[in-house]
């Protein structure tokens, strides 16, 4: 056995989105599965020691979970590659053909695990939708067995070497059953989800991995005899590896790190430049594989001879180092480390001015979508500013010195901004004398530079834009940290359960109440009496907290579940138990969790029928409990859910509006605020694609792009700020409902007097849509008290553009 150590061998890219899954064969070939909707073989050529790409298969219709390869027998003499999706379906490839064989469609969720068997032609499955199964493929596939009496997705599943199969879940449980489907017992121990199982049949043991970081070995007989520790987080995935006999495996984590162990204590740690090791396999030469949340494959090798060169081992590490010191380092409130590298380049933009923020070179590089037909392509815009590196008290570090402030100021146009770095508690004149002289600025810019300091550091919020100015530039260039303001002035009426009956057609419902009330006639955005048309004074924006729709009736709700329901065929029927259970947690949270799995399986009913499982998705995800356990589920599965439904290709109205409302509500707690930003680029690429809606379809989307503002300035997203300005205008031309005009007004007049330093900026993308300046002149003028609102705040809006 080699006493050498694990080094870099290869960096196999392709995918551009992460690499969720991996399969390698008996010649040390690699099948890798990735979010981009793509699975692909890398060839390894033994005499140059390098992997290409050979094929890329692209039938499965959202994200590839899980990847398998099949060896080959007299039916199938080049084996087979089967792939597991987000969009429930198992496919079926030979490896020289880019198109499915076979598509097998018995989960009704997420097929999250592929597991070999110990008969040709045959594997099992695991699925978000709490079954296993045992398929054949003979002719066609054929599913044997299904395993069912887990709580929770299943996460792993294998064939032990005594026949039995065993499967893992986020219900914390590790289920045995005989080869014919019958349960012989649940293992508990784990104190949170099981995600991978590995077999090592001579010693009759398996072992298991979980979200609580520890490591598991278990007797076939069921009893836990070790466990192991050593990473720091979720481990994703446990593998043997194949040569080095039955003590040996690595483990992968949300820590950037893969562990090498031998007998049961870590030999060796690989840190990776990318946050998330989702998958590690063996390699039958010894080498080990990873996946990871980069989209790359690196493969890593004890043999010297396959070791990379000098050249590419130095830049591994710099890129590991750089991540380090990334995963302290903040740009507009989004860690550095979570932002895609290069990789990301390789898919294309989904409009022109799409713009896109990635990791390069220890920098952060905003690059711009530029469609051009055959040449559309990614340009470089340059590099983004605004990172700050935090030490472990959460200061920021300025060339090697902590400081409770850093603030970037504009001296000059087109020059970068000079840093003013100050502690609380410091002499004021003597840091704005230092900032001065180190930067060989007039001495008569000294009062000014005090007022600044003292203007900014006096307060751990933001205050209004126009409380401080930048001494130089007159435009606010620092954000100190946000106040946490997510309280609700008002709540919206659903036109479907705040009425006596709850709507199924598309058409308008009859109890379509759009107002906002808190209590009586509190207007929304300024929380004082009603708005009247007296022509007096109100100040619209900045709002700083999230707009949310709260009202409804669950046993409305309920009611129209069970006629739903009652038309379904039985295979996909709900008990009523699970339905009653299930709308409970509209008015809180539940102490049980198969209510979320119930949510998630009825969240797959068919389009014409799922409107109130959304709406019950709307109402649960108010409280905070819930909010958080239904976006940790699924590895925040619920987003792209309710993102099938805000796109153009959705046909039915009343899912549009009701998504809508959902992810407005999914901003007012931490992980759905989190959550929905990360997939604010996509949920905005989304709403510009929207058909014309109606007016409760109006006001949920400009409620959101509202959210989405307030969420910008939150966070001091840089990148939120751009998209934002070119979309809000555009959206509101074609808006005809005066209270959605006015969200959207005070969504652009939020996102201008809170943008700081990229103010002027925003003001001039703002003023040349020549179609927003039509519509924002016509809209000046008010008839209605909806109208006489929208034209002051139009007036208020002028005066900040």
């Amino acid at each position: 056995m080699s006493n050498k150590e694990f080094k870099l061998s290869q960096t196999l890219y392709g995918h551009s989105l992460d690499v969720r899954s991996l399969a390698v064969t008996s010649h040390n070939d690699i099948i890798s599965g990735s979010r981009d909707k793509t699975a692909k073989c890398w060839k390894f050529n033994s005499f140059q020691n390098t992997f290409e790409e050979i094929m890329t298969y692209k039938d499965q219709k959202n994200f590839v979970a899980s990847v398998l390869y099949l060896d080959p027998t007299e039916e199938f003499p080049d084996g087979l590659i089967i792939t597991g999706g987000n969009d429930n379906l198992i496919l079926v490839y030979k490896p020289s053909e880019p198109f499915a064989t076979f598509t097998i469609k018995d989960h009704t969720n997420t097929v999250s695990c592929l597991g070999k068997t110990n008969e040709p032609n045959s594997f099992l499955s695991g699925s978000w939708d709490t079954t296993a199964k045992y398929i054949k493929i003979s002719g066609t596939p054929n599913c044997l067995v299904t395993y069912t009496g887990h709580a929770a997705a299943v996460w792993s599943v294998l064939q032990l070497g005594d026949g039995r199969i065993a499967t893992a879940s986020a219900d914390k449980t590790i289920g045995i059953w005989s080869h014919n489907g019958q349960k012989i017992v649940s293992l508990t121990g784990h104190t949170d989800c099981v995600r991978s199982l590995a077999d090592f049949p001579e010693q009759n043991i398996f072992m298991s991995v979980a979200n609580d970081a520890s490591i598991k070995v278990w007797s076939y007989a069921g009893e836990n005899i070790n466990t192991y520790y050593g990473p720091t987080n979720y481990i994703y995935c446990i593998a043997r590896c194949k040569p080095e006999g039955p003590n040996c495996f690595v483990t992968s984590d949300e820590d950037r790190t893969v562990m090498f162990w031998e007998n049961g204590e870590c030999k060796q740690k690989i840190k990776l430049p990318a946050q998330s090791v989702w998958a590690v396999a063996c390699l039958f030469n010894g080498d080990i594989v990873t996946g990871s949340s980069d989209g790359v494959v690196r493969v890593f090798t004890r043999d010297e001879s396959r070791y990379a060169d000098e050249m590419a081992l130095t830049k591994f590490a710099e890129e590991v180092e750089a991540l380090e010191r990334q995963s302290m380092q903040e740009i507009g409130g989004v860690k550095v480390s979570d932002l895609p590298g290069k990789e990301a380049l390789y898919d294309p933009g989904k409009r022109n001015g799409q713009m896109k923020m990635i990791r390069e070179d220890g920098k952060v590089i905003a690059y711009t979508w530029i469609q051009d037909g055959d040449n559309s392509h990614w340009e470089k815009v340059g590099d983004v500013m605004g990172g700050t590196d935090k030490d472990s008290s959460g200061k920021t570090t300025y060339e090697g010195k902590s400081y409770d402030f850093v603030f970037s100021v504009d001296v000059e146009d087109g020059k970068p901004p000079l840093k003013l770095p100050y502690n609380k508690g410091d002499d004021v004149y003597r840091a704005a004398h230092a900032f001065l002289t180190k930067n060989f600025l007039p001495a008569e810019y000294l009062e000014q530079v005090v007022d600044f300091i003292l203007k900014n550091s006096k307060e751990q919020y933001v205050p209004p834009a126009s409380e401080y100015q930048d001494p130089f530039t007159g435009g606010n260039r620092y954000t100190p940290t946000y106040q946490d303001n997510s309280g609700q002035v008002g709540v919206n009426v659903d036109p479907f359960t705040g009425g006596s009956s709850y709507a199924t057609s598309s058409t308008k419902p009859a109890s379509s109440s759009t107002s906002i009330s808190s209590g009586g006639n509190a207007d929304p955005f300024t929380g004082g009496s009603s708005y009247t048309t007296n022509g007096s004074s109100s100040t619209f924006f900045p709002v700083t907290s999230y707009r949310t729709f709260d009202s409804g009736d669950p046993t409305v709700i309920l009611k129209k579940l069970k006629e739903f329901n009652s038309q379904l065929p039985d295979n996909n029927k709900a008990s009523e138990s699970d339905l009653e259970s299930l709308v409970k947690i509209c008015g809180g949270s539940t102490e049980d969790r198969s209510s979320y799995e119930v949510l998630f399986r009825l969240l797959m009913w068919p389009e014409d029928k799922i409107f109130p499982v959304l709406d019950i998705l709307r109402m649960a995800v108010r409280h905070e409990i819930n909010n958080r356990e239904i976006v940790r589920m699924h590895d925040g599965g619920v987003i792209e859910g309710l993102k099938r439904f805000i796109s153009g290709s959705n046909k039915v109205p009343n899912n549009t509006i009701v998504a809508l409302r959902a992810l407005c509500n999914l901003c007012v707690h931490e992980d759905g605020e989190n959550l929905i930003f990360d997939n604010r680029f996509d949920i905005v690429e989304n709403l510009t694609s929207l058909s014309q809606l109606n007016k409760n379809g109006q006001i949920a989307l400009s409620t959101l792009l509202l959210n989405l503002t307030v969420m910008s300035v939150k966070k001091n997203d840089d990148l939120g700020y751009s998209i934002l300005s070119q979309v809000l205008p555009d959206i509101l031309t074609k808006m005809t409902d005066p209270e959605s005009h006015f969200r959207g007004y005070v969504a652009i007049g939020t996102l201008v007097t809170g943008a700081n330093s990229h103010k002027h900026e925003l003001v001039a993308k703002i003023n040349e849509n020549q179609n927003f300046s039509s519509t924002l002149q016509l809209h000046s003028f008010g008839g209605n008290d909806s109208e006489t609102k929208r034209s002051h705040c139009v007036k208020q809006l002028k005066g900040v553009l």
